[in-house]
């Protein structure tokens, strides 16, 4: 991809300062786009079920008077409300009845859950399926929480044994249902994270909360879990590893509240001072060591993790023993010692949890501390050559930018087919790969999927930066493209510069003729040392005006510029001064004939005495090459620029185009991709394949980084201050 804003059009040619178009009205017979107002009529219009229930909810709170009392000290109350009590004396239409009660006035804050919880499915999946889930949510919900507060009450637990007398209303049953059914509904790997929250979630609230609320939440979200079991998949490295980390959050978190406020469920009954808080002290600070190596996959981390948990599963082991036994513990034992073996007890059981997952998904956790692909070779390692990486790429061929794979900045993976390399750079967790992997067509998608588990198991985050559409096509079954550049791509078979759109080229090669500019297309290496010395003056001159350290990762310098099969084309005025230069990478077909070039230097010599150098550079390059037999000019794909504005400004589009914003005062990205087309290039899309959005942060960082990896941070804030000026 070039790199110069020497190349504008206002610099190429004549000096034109652009103008903001006037606002367009839309033509005649157009679609008027939607109001804010229509938009919102328009979403209500999809929501008439959860409308009906807020306005069922609101009417009976007004009629009974729960605004402003709390209706459960009504002599009518339990005749209404739904529960064992209820249930046993037959009232079993109090699981209707009770539904569109609320207990207390601060209780009516579930309306705000259920507009949220409801509507959300509702949007989603249609009114029906919403209809559908909340009353048949709310049904099994009370009736399934009664038959296992009755169940545990049989069993004798103390817990249990206060919950069955207790009645209890609302709508929050039939709303949990929704929210997990919508969970269940979003795309991989959302809807995994989304039901492990609120799993967790309901887990924990009956184990340390132990209302009948919290049963009935739990009942709702696991009946959702069970109904929609077999839509799930084998969860990813990722996964594994993303739900250890919330797991082991989660249980810190419950163990530093349960430290700080009463609790109480299935194993006892906590107050405030009544467990050690050195122990609980002593966890958090462990977690919160461990805790971002078990979601980078840090062996270590898992090992530590293993330990802690195995020590917590074995103090609630012997919490319940001694609850189930408490004759074999002095009668006297003071009260916080009972509490601390029902604190003991319960996170001990969610310790045993994180234990057997941690156990079963053990090779997920194979990250050392150093992290290194077991494929992984750089330039610089011992055995490993820049012609072998050569040799690849001529033998397989490859995209526009396949010859970048070559530079020195790369790490280089080789899998298990010695045909194929991967190259890519590592940036704050994150496994950049430099364009299409180099491989035969057919071995693509194989050696990009070998790639993607050695990294994430590695412990990286992968993307491929600037992918064509056949990676695209291969990428992994769930991972995502995004378009964020085009390559301009010029034909050369056949190629004339007749006819009004390419007057602009035709106009620049006739002065050059006029003014006694000649045209080179050479190898720098060859070049007499005074002509290297004046590019690099060129080249030094254009760093130093930026502001900012010169820009790597698909953007070359001098240094890629020296390579023998990299080509220079030069402009040198009648005096010998050279005015400006390009330089053009190869692009191999299989078996290694050149069938195309790749634009990459793109610079002239500030205050030189030959304006329309570059058009007169690249028209000259494009007919010598045509005339050597090559099939195509990739212009290159100035980064992240487009013709058309994105329809979808999702994360990862506007965190590139701000990233576009603050380089472009400096580099002039969008305005080198408006001068382009000139030469009327064709446009192929380049894509950025990913497979997590919440990832899209970590690869922005990360891509701002390859781009400047000399940038310090006082240089990226200047550079982003002067966007808006």
């Amino acid at each position: 991809m070039t790199d110069s804003t020497r190349t504008t059009a206002d610099e190429a040619s004549v000096a034109v300062k652009p103008t903001e178009p006037p606002a367009a009205e839309p033509p005649h017979g157009a679609p008027v786009p939607p109001s804010p107002t229509q938009r919102v009529l328009r979403t209500l219009g999809r929501l008439p079920f959860t409308i009906a229930l807020l306005a069922t909810l609101v009417l009976v709170g007004i009629l009974v008077g729960g605004f402003v009392s709390s209706v459960s000290d009504a002599d009518w109350y339990e005749t209404f409300a739904y529960g064992v009590p209820s249930f046993a004396d037959g009232r079993w239409w109090t699981t209707i009845t009770g539904t569109f009660l609320v207990a207390d006035p601060w209780g009516y804050l579930v309306l705000l859950l259920t507009a949220v919880g409801v509507g959300w499915l509702e949007f989603r999946r249609g009114t029906g399926r919403a209809a559908a889930h909340f009353f048949g949510g709310q049904v099994l919900a009370v009736i399934g929480a009664a038959v296992v507060i009755a169940g545990f009450a049989e069993m004798g637990s103390h817990w249990a044994e206060t919950l069955v007398t207790q009645v209890d209303v609302g709508p929050s049953g039939g709303v949990f249902a929704c929210i997990a059914a919508a969970a269940a509904s979003l795309p991989s790997p959302w809807r995994g994270r989304a039901l492990l929250i609120l799993t967790a979630f309901t887990l924990v609230s009956v184990l340390f909360l132990g209302t009948v609320a919290d049963v009935e939440h739990a009942m709702a979200v696991g009946m959702v879990l069970l109904v929609n079991a077999g839509s799930f998949t084998k969860p990813t490295v990722r996964e594994q590893r993303y739900v250890a980390f919330v797991m082991i959050i989660a249980l810190t978190v419950v163990q530093v509240i349960a430290s700080i406020a009463p609790t109480y469920g299935p194993f006892g009954m906590t107050s405030v001072g009544g467990i050690d808080m050195a122990d609980v002290l002593i966890d958090a600070i462990v977690v919160l060591v461990i805790a971002p190596g078990l979601l980078r996959g840090y062996r270590v981390a898992m090992v530590i993790a293993v330990i802690l948990a195995g020590v917590n599963v074995l103090a609630g082991a012997l919490a319940v023993f001694l609850i189930v036994h408490p004759e074999l513990y002095d009668d006297a034992a003071d009260y916080d010692s009972r509490e601390g073996l029902a604190f003991a007890a319960a996170s001990g059981f969610l310790w045993a949890v994180m234990l057997v997952w941690l156990t079963v998904c053990r090779r997920a956790f194979r990250a050392r501390l150093r992290r290194r692909l077991p494929g992984d070779k750089g330039l610089n390692r011992p055995g490993v050559r820049i012609d072998d990486v050569r040799r690849i790429v001529q033998q397989d061929g490859g995209g526009a930018l396949s010859w970048m794979a070559t530079w020195r900045d790369n790490r280089h993976f080789f899998g298990s087919d010695p045909t194929t390399v991967v190259a890519y750079q590592t940036h704050h967790g994150v496994a950049l790969v430099l364009g299409d992997p180099i491989a035969p067509p057919e071995k693509v998608g194989a050696t990009l999927t070998e790639f993607i588990d050695s990294a994430e198991r590695a412990g990286f985050v992968v993307c491929v930066f600037s992918a064509g559409a056949a990676v695209r096509d291969a990428m992994p079954e769930g991972w995502r493209a995004l378009q964020i550049a085009e390559d301009t791509i010029v034909d050369l078979p056949g190629l004339e510069f007749t006819g009004k759109k390419w007057g602009a080229v035709r106009t620049a090669i006739n002065r050059g003729a006029r003014d006694d500019v000649t045209f080179r297309l050479t190898t720098l290496s060859s070049e007499p040392r005074s002509v290297r010395a004046q590019i690099t003056e060129i080249s030094e001159q254009w760093v130093g005006d930026k502001g900012l350290p010169e820009m790597r990762f698909t953007l070359g310098s001098i240094d890629e510029a020296l390579d023998p099969a990299v080509r220079t084309a030069i402009a040198t005025a009648a005096d010998g001064t050279v005015q400006g230069f390009l330089s053009w990478l190869p692009v191999y077909a299989p078996g290694g004939r050149v069938r195309g070039w790749t634009l990459d230097l793109m610079r002239r010599r500030d205050g030189g005495s030959f304006p329309p150098v570059m058009e007169f550079l690249i028209g000259s390059s494009a007919l010598a090459f045509r005339d050597e037999g090559a099939e195509f000019l990739s212009l290159s794909g100035a980064p992240l620029a487009r013709s058309e504005d994105p329809e979808d400004e999702r994360q990862i589009e506007v965190i590139l185009d701000r990233l576009g914003g603050i380089l472009e005062p400096a580099y002039g990205f969008r305005s080198l991709h408006r001068f382009k087309q000139k030469f009327n290039p064709r446009a192929e899309p380049m894509y950025l394949l990913y497979s997590d959005g919440a990832d899209l942060a970590r690869i922005g960082i990360a891509l701002v980084r390859a781009y400047l990896p000399d940038a310090s941070v006082p240089q990226l804030v200047r550079a982003g201050l002067t966007m808006g000026k």
